[in-house]
């Protein structure tokens, strides 16, 4: 069975497109639910795990809980300043990340949100890795939706919400850069890449279940 990793700009979907993709193909859903695991294999608590995971920077810690539900990125916590850990232990979450990614693989049938997951599993056989991406006013629009639902005395415009869609991007670009070595946006990565704002989301996930299904039989 299919193993599909998803790697995303921020807020270029909704989360129910890794959602509806999973549910189509039966498959394990490890999102969110890394940290958690993470967080079991390393002994310390979810909510601590949390700080070593992507991170919304700070000062949008309000404006992302207002965006938790229904989102189309999903928000996170915030982690004090001053408990964050030092290169090591960061270097360590990330191998328990690995970790978790590799077995989650070897068990095969499971979609994989973020975290360097096409870096880790490469040209791995039956595996797709997906990148989904989409302009920076596409991605405000979407954002925009939600934010109506903030109290006019926290809720952002237009330009702050861009803002926060490119600090997230440069935030999941270290990432992958620090840990892998790679540039995350380079298409050599990936084998397929959908730019969201021209489909539909039923087209887009079509297009996913429809490569997974695929991936590996170029002759099906």
């Amino acid at each position: 069975m299919p193993v599909v990793t998803i790697s995303r700009r921020f807020a270029a979907v909704p989360a129910a497109a890794w959602t509806e993709l999973a549910d189509r193909l039966g498959a394990e859903l490890l999102d969110r639910r890394i940290v958690a695991l993470v967080a079991e294999r390393a002994g310390i608590p979810e909510a601590e795990a949390e700080g070593y995971d992507e991170r919304v920077p700070d000062a949008w810690q309000r404006i992302a809980a207002a965006l938790a539900a229904g989102s189309p990125d999903p928000a996170l916590p915030a982690f004090p300043a001053a408990l964050l850990p030092d290169a090591g232990v960061h270097d360590r979450m990330a191998r328990l990340t690995r970790t978790v990614i590799e077995e989650a693989a070897a068990r095969g049938n499971v979609v994989i949100v973020g975290r360097g997951a096409a870096c880790i599993l490469g040209r791995r056989p039956g595996t797709l890795h997906v990148a989904l991406h989409a302009p920076i006013a596409h991605r405000v629009r979407l954002l925009h939706d939600r934010v109506e639902e903030i109290p006019p005395d926290v809720r952002p415009d237009d330009a702050s919400l861009a803002d926060l869609c490119r600090e997230m991007d440069r935030r999941r670009g270290d990432y992958v850069r620090r840990h892998f070595g790679v540039e995350w946006g380079d298409p050599s990565l990936y084998d397929l890449a959908i730019e969201t704002s021209r489909l539909p989301l039923d087209a887009t996930i079509d297009l996913m279940e429809r490569a997974a299904r695929r991936i590996d039989r170029p002759d099906a």
